[in-house]
């Protein structure tokens, strides 16, 4: 036996190997054999519209050569498949899909073979199967946006293109013959029409079904006629000149079927006469060019070889002599479109038998043979072909007096009408019934056979218990063990909820295997809203799976899978749910440690994005203040300019010309230096540095109310009241930029209201903004001072309220530098110039001059993302809810009772059984004026319910029916009525020859019919529902007695067995509540969670040993003491508090008699180290001989040391690490709303001063060139009054936007820290070859680094580093960098050396300072460049003024005898420990 086992698995070795290496022995395609099939393919698809006999040979081509090669083969396949079609060979073409399909994983190629089915589908009018591709074309669709990139890069976007196109177009075509004109529009609007310019024939396609698909949308049917026109024009044109004789022919006969009417001649005679020049070069009769087009359209698609096409030619044909008087040529027309369907019948379906042939009429037949053929599963016919021939044989023969003839094709064109229509979604679904009703057969057959296995097994269990009660309780003890290891199982270093599970199961897994013969164990954990986790199990065994819950909670926290080789008895079930608690609280707290570390992790990751954007904030911040020194650096040319004017005015107008003109001169130079200032403020605000980036977001007012709530302290010391009112708006909006202005509003109102005064913060919300408002009754504004501040963008803000302050020397002491409300209001601007969203935006004041102001923004309404979806949701489900009711079709009256809403219905109802009845008899005349009085009160009915005046029913008329108008309003009526009279009509009126009233109805009765046709199996599927329901009740009803059997023989087995083991069960599960009340709630080490504790095991330890006292004492790591609780109050506290220590440290036991203390410490085992968390001491009422208790006593020791070191100790550390990450984000954020805040003031100020001062030197240099000139003294002395006026006021006003900059930069944001030099200088290196990266020269960096520190800011120096890094740069040639760092007396001497340039000392010295030369827009325009040594020289005076030590310098200076230069740098030194 040994020998054949090995031969086996020899043999059974080798075949998989083969298995294995298949795949690499098949051929693999070289490139060019690559390129050749797909040149082949390409070839294909190019002609498939011009030659089909051509694309089906090279696509057949193609298909021989791609073995190998799995794209080509599909396109070759689908190529095939199309040729097939397009032969109206529809299994051949659905087998070549499928193989396409299945012979490559390239999607595209499986998406067209899917939009081939649904052409095959949509042709053959199997809507069911439609329904099918079409979905699973829409899932391709979504898999392949998923990975869109990846086919531009493989040039596949022209393929996906034609699918997308394919798929939109058939769906659209498909939904058009249904009537579903609004699917319709939307499929064809879906085409991606700018995508197909590179496709002609896709284009010719989706311009073709817009002229002929009645897929284009109009107000008026004229311009729905006239654009059909001109898309037809178009597809005509383009087809002639690229030879696309399909499209070519389809243009032609769409042109003709339009023609036909004269309505539509007319309308292009007059509105399109050049577009009718265009197409019919010859100049022929309008009237003829119906018959000219179709006769050219069918010559040339008998070239191309399309049946179906020719077939429908023939009828364009027929149709027009028709309309022109002509039947009996119609008639011949018909009858060779009718023997184009016979042909296709008799090639693809071996057809011969020559009466299964279709006839124009067929006398005496009972079944039609198109029914019989459609009704043959294995014919694939085309229905709607067949329908609209019939429907003109119906009509052709009633022009021409045969009433039989005509009657005969009406009636076979309804039949298949009536297959065509467009429900098929419950047949679906009865299959699927049917196939469920199985399903419940046979759970019906497992639960009858589960009962009996049930009774069995019991009676088993019965008669073994006895035998193995001994075992049992063996099990229970190491169950027990195993419940003490399962409380420590939790690893310290876990961060993932599975890492807990798999070490818990690790610990279980050898004791479970021991004693219950456990193949396998796996934990898996429920969570609402998460699909149920299925473990993946490789070995043998039979899962048994049980749910954790945790005591006192009804929440299921997972639930445990084990692989059995046999059921478990029931005692082994008892003891695995002994199990279940502890398993449960191990899992739950194992997830609270997970989920702590995660949201220190979140912190963490927090506290880096704050850390990002304070980075970059702080960065703008030192880009603002270095252009704020240049505005600094004006102030002294303005002096020097108001002291030369001053010094002009003083002289005598005798005096010496020379002097003055020599002041004006320097007054004019002054004037250039302050211009080139401005132009480079002017500049630098311009670039991105001066922009403003709000950080627009969703926000509730609340939490901002909250902390203007928390300030309440500085209102009270005032004695004064701030109310904040209650709100729930949501503002959408910048934050931090909120918070800035409600707080300056707040502290205004608070800084300037009296003693005792009242001060309140609201919201308002309206429609469509928030309004924000803070109220006083203050001393209020004058009107003046109020538009003043509303109207003037700069204002004096000292002389506001001081002409109607009573006290102004007191008002004047309390006012601050009264720039809050200016950029309060620049705030407000900048929103509104965000975008449209913002157009709400408004601030205002009222106030009342000695009652009080009001203060108020608004801004947009945010909107609560989880609200909006929840509403959605809500909304959905209702939809689905009021849908899927089936609401009971109202039962006609029979008698004279009739409802007053349905007695116009009623006699409407009697005159159409009149206009059968005339039809019966052959009055047909009679049954149209009968077919016009339902109509009359089927009208009367729609006004009189309705509320509206139209539109109405009409005999006769053109385009589409009232009823699909009424339909689509969703108006109650009864629209079988109007679907027999509409029938009735077009009848009546083929049999009088008035074809105008029979197109009509005719159309208006099929497309009502196709929309409120019923399944014929929808009878059929209720008797469904109605047995599964009774098959669902019966299964219900069993499994329900096999519950209460199982308890009733538990509670047998039970009460029978308990006396054996009740003590030992007892005793057990008194130790599992003492445990988890013991635990349950302790979050930290306070005095409430230990007095809890206490209580709780004292009640619960109670029930085992009778006790006086209890104390707990717990080691706090903090304070690296016990804290002791106890639960009752002892003399001699500080004795009992002394040996709880003594225990403590000694760490063992000590057992007593009665009355007295006994010491038990609480030692826990973790990573192979012992750790006394604590000491319980019991003081016993009474002694106790029986070791059973005290082992008792110790084991609840034991657990409840393991839960103190699990929930109490380690969850405190988390705790501790969690409240630190959350400071160190608190202070992020604070840091960066801080320097956001003040770089969006700073934008504000500094756009202020460039647009307010900036024509001031101007004005004054004109002043002085006319000084300069010719003039008189009375002119000089006017002049110079004109220039100190404008001297003065531009220094006035400059000071005062030049202050309220400078204000903003009080608040000090520098971080002195320890920087370490050799961090920089690797920081340094990083971004020098991040900048290069595509640059076309290279840079070495050289870096000779001590190892120092210094004291300063490390974002502010490594940002002063990449601007020397940028400069460097921009001067693009290869060279060397170099970055030297040493000690210097007591500082840091750091030099950053370029030895590619060099320059004199007078250009090293001026780099330091603003040059308009040198500075330009960057090639991006994102920044100004030629500004970074201005930032370095800012960066430097702040470490020079907040670094600790004042000397930090920054200059320049030549390197190395002129072979480069330096630009070096100090820093105070750090002496690091």
């Amino acid at each position: 036996m040994k020998k054949i086992f090995r031969k086996i698995g020899m043999w059974g070795l080798m075949c998989l190997v083969c298995v294995m290496l298949w795949p690499s022995c098949q051929r693999r395609l070289s490139q060019g054999e690559r390129v050749r099939v797909d040149s082949l393919n390409r070839v294909a698809y190019e002609v498939r519209y011009k030659d089909l006999s051509l694309s089906s040979r090279m696509a057949t081509e193609a298909l021989k050569l791609s073995d190998g090669y799995a794209s080509g083969r599909a396109e070759a396949l689908n190529n095939m498949g199309f040729c097939a079609f397009m032969r109206m060979d529809f299994e051949h073409a659905a087998r070549l899909f499928q193989k396409a399909s299945e012979a490559s994983k390239n999607e595209i190629e499986r998406l067209v073979a899917d939009v081939g089915m649904m052409k095959i589908c949509q042709r053959t009018s199997r809507n069911k199967e439609f329904y099918d591709y079409h979905n699973s074309a829409m899932q391709r669709l979504r898999r392949i946006n998923e990975d869109r990139s990846s086919l531009e890069e493989n040039g596949l976007e022209g393929r996906l293109n034609y699918a997308l196109s394919e798929f939109y177009i058939v769906s659209g075509i498909y939904y058009y013959y249904l009537q579903q004109d609004k699917e319709s529009m939307q499929a064809i609007n879906a085409v991606p029409e700018e995508a197909l310019k590179g496709d002609t024939a896709q284009w010719l396609y989706y311009v073709y079904m817009r002229g002929s698909g009645g897929m284009y949308e109009a107000p008026t049917r004229e311009e729905v006629t006239l654009g059909e026109f001109g898309y037809l024009v178009q597809c005509l044109q383009v087809a002639q000149a690229r030879g696309y004789i399909y499209f070519e022919a389809n243009a032609l006969q769409a042109m003709a079927e339009l023609l036909v009417f004269r309505s539509n001649r007319e309308l292009l005679s007059e509105k399109r006469a050049g577009l009718l020049r265009l197409v019919n070069p010859e100049s022929l009769p309008v009237d003829s060019l119906p018959l000219v087009f179709a006769k050219e359209a069918l010559g040339l698609f008998k070239r191309y070889g399309d049946w179906y096409q020719i077939s429908g030619t023939y009828r364009t044909l027929a149709t027009f002599y028709n309309y022109t008087g002509q039947p009996e040529k119609a008639l011949v027309n018909l009858k060779k479109a009718l023997n184009y369907v016979n042909l296709h019948h008799e090639k693809y379906y071996h057809c011969t038998d020559t009466l299964d042939r279709l006839q124009a009429y067929q006398p005496g037949g009972t079944t039609s043979i198109e029914l019989q053929w459609i009704n043959d599963e294995g014919i694939n016919t085309v229905p709607e072909w067949i329908a609209r021939l019939r429907e003109q044989l119906s009509r052709t023969y009633s022009a021409m007096g045969c009433k039989a003839e005509s009657d005969y094709n009406r009636n076979v064109y309804l039949d298949i009408l009536d297959y065509t229509r467009q429900d098929k979604e419950l047949e679906s679904r009865y299959t699927a019934l049917e196939k469920e009703t199985r399903q419940l057969n046979v759970l019906l057959w497992l639960v009858a056979a589960g009962c009996l296995v049930l009774v069995v097994l019991f009676v088993w269990l019965n008669r073994s218990w006895r035998e193995k009660n001994t075992v049992y309780l063996a099990e229970l003890k190491r169950v027990l063990g195993l419940c003490q290891q399962i409380t420590g199982a939790v690893p310290a270093s876990a961060t993932r909820r599975e890492e807990v599970a798999e070490a818990v199961a690790e610990v279980i897994k050898p004791e479970l295997e021991a004693l219950f013969e456990v193949r396998d164990v796996c934990i898996t954990f429920c969570e609402e809203g998460e699909a149920e986790e299925v473990p993946c199990h490789q070995g043998e065994g039979t899962p048994q799976v049980f749910e954790l819950q945790a005591p006192g909670k009804s929440v299921m926290v997972g639930k445990l899978w084990m692989w059995l080789d046999a059921p478990l008895r029931k005692e082994e079930q008892v003891l695995i749910r002994l199990l279940l608690p502890y398993l449960a609280w191990t899992l739950e707290h194992g997830l609270n440690l997970v989920s702590l570390d995660e949201e220190q992790k979140r912190l963490e990751k927090e506290q880096y994005l704050h850390e990002l954007h304070l980075m970059e904030n702080k960065r703008q911040n030192e880009v603002k203040k270095a252009c704020l020194s240049i505005v600094t650096g004006i102030v002294p040319y303005i002096d020097r300019m108001v002291n030369e004017v001053r010094k002009l005015r003083s002289l005598p107008s005798d005096g010496d010309e020379t002097l003055r003109k020599g002041k004006l001169v320097y007054i004019d130079e002054l004037v250039t230096k302050i211009n080139e200032y401005n132009d480079i403020l002017a500049l630098w605000i311009k670039m991105r540095q001066g922009t403003l980036s709000l950080h627009i977001e969703n926000f509730d007012l609340e939490e901002l109310f909250a902390i203007i709530a928390k300030g309440r302290r500085s209102f009270e010391l005032k004695k004064q009241t701030l109310t904040v009112g209650d709100t729930t708006a949501c503002v959408k909006a910048d934050k931090a930029l909120t918070l800035f202005m409600i707080n300056t509003l707040v502290e205004n109102a608070r800084k300037y209201t009296q003693e005792g005064g009242r001060v309140s913060l609201s919201a308002e919300e309206t429609s469509g903004y928030v309004e924000i408002a803070v109220e006083d009754n203050g001393p209020g504004l004058s009107e003046k001072d109020r538009s003043r501040i509303l109207g003037e963008k700069v204002y004096d803000s000292g002389a506001i309220g001081m002409e109607t302050a009573a006290d102004a020397a007191e008002l004047q002491r309390q006012k601050g530098h009264g720039f809050g409300l200016m950029n309060c209001k620049g705030v407000i601007e900048k929103y509104r110039k965000t975008n449209s969203v913002f157009a709400v935006c408004r601030f205002d004041i009222q106030s009342t001059l000695g009652k009080g102001s009001r203060f108020s923004f608004r801004l947009p309404k945010g909107a609560r993302r989880m609200v909006g979806l929840l509403w959605l949701g809500f909304c959905l489900l209702v939809g689905v809810a009021c849908s899927s009711k089936q609401q009971p079709v109202q039962p006609v009256p029979d008698s004279g009772k009739v409802a007053p809403y349905d007695s116009l219905l009623a006699i409407a109802n009697d005159y159409a059984n009149w206009v059968y009845e005339c039809n019966v008899h052959g009055e047909h005349a009679a049954a149209l004026v009968l077919a016009d009085s339902v109509l009359y009160y089927m009208n009367a009915h729609y006004l009189r319910y309705s509320g509206k005046n139209g539109p109405l029913l009409r005999l006769e008329g053109e385009g589409d029916g009232a009823e699909l108008a009424w339909l689509a309003e969703s108006f109650d009526t009864d629209y079988f009525i109007l679907l027999d009279v509409r029938n009735e009509a077009a009848v009546a009126a083929l049999a009088v020859k008035d074809f105008r009233k029979y197109r009509y109805n005719n159309a208006a009765y099929a497309s009502l019919y196709k929309r409120l046709s019923k399944d014929n199996s929808l009878e059929e599927y209720c008797l469904q529902m109605q047995r599964s329901a009774s098959n669902k009740r019966i299964a219900l009803s069993l499994f329900v007695l096999l519950v209460c059997g199982c308890l009733i023989a538990y509670y047998a087995l039970y009460l029978r067995h308990r006396l054996h083991y009740r003590y030992n069960m007892e005793q057990v599960f008194v130790v599992n509540r003492t445990l988890f009340s013991a635990a349950s709630g302790t979050e930290a080490l306070g005095d409430e969670a230990l007095e809890k504790m206490v209580r709780c095991m004292f009640n619960e330890l109670n029930e085992i040993l009778l006790l006086e006292n209890m104390a707990l004492a717990v080691y706090d790591e903090e304070t690296c003491r016990l804290k002791t609780v106890c639960f009752a109050a002892e003399d001699g506290e500080e004795e009992l508090h002394e040996r709880l220590q003594r225990c403590y440290d000694s760490g063992q036991m000590q057992w007593t008699g009665a009355t007295k203390w006994s010491f038990l410490p609480l030692w826990v085992e973790t990573g192979g180290e012992k750790h006394c968390v604590g000491v319980l001491a019991l003081k016993l009422a009474r002694a106790y001989s029986r070791e059973e208790d005290r082992l008792l006593v110790e084991m609840v020791c034991n657990y409840l040391a393991v839960m103190l070191y699990n929930v109490v100790v380690r969850v405190n550390r988390k705790f501790h690490d969690i409240e630190l990450a959350q400071d160190e984000a608190r202070r992020s954020l604070f840091e960066e709303n801080q320097l956001h805040v003040q770089n969006m003031v700073l934008d504000n100020c500094l756009s202020t001063i460039k647009h307010e001062t900036i024509y001031y030197p101007s004005r004054i240099k004109q002043v002085a060139d006319r000084l300069s000139g010719d003039v008189t003294e009375a002119q000089r002395k006017e002049l110079l009054e004109n220039m100190a006026e404008l001297v003065g006021y531009y220094k006035d006003i400059f000071t005062l936007l030049s202050s309220c900059a400078s204000r903003q930069l009080e608040e000090v944001t520098f971080r002195r820290t320890e920087v370490s030099m050799e961090e920089l200088a690797e920081g340094a290196g990083k971004y020098l070859k991040k900048t290069i990266r595509k640059r076309n020269f290279t840079l070495e960096w050289q870096a000779e680094v001590s190892p120092l520190w210094v004291t300063g800011d490390r974002v502010l120096l490594l940002f002063l580093l990449e601007n020397l890094i940028d400069e460097a740069v921009r001067y693009e040639a290869s060279g060397t960098l170099r970055l030297e760092v040493k000690e210097e007396d007591g500082f840091v001497r750091v030099d950053f050396i370029d030895t590619r340039r060099s320059y004199p000392q007078e250009v090293l010295n001026a780099l330091f300072y603003p040059d308009k030369k040198r500075m330009c827009p960057s090639g991006d325009d994102s920044h100004l460049s030629g500004t970074e040594y201005l930032v370095c020289k800012q960066i430097i005076r702040d470490h020079d003024e907040y670094g600790g030590r004042r000397g930090c310098r920054i200059n320049a200076c030549a390197w190395n005898e002129g072979k480069g230069f330096s630009v070096w740098f100090t820093l105070p030194k750090r002496n690091k420990k």
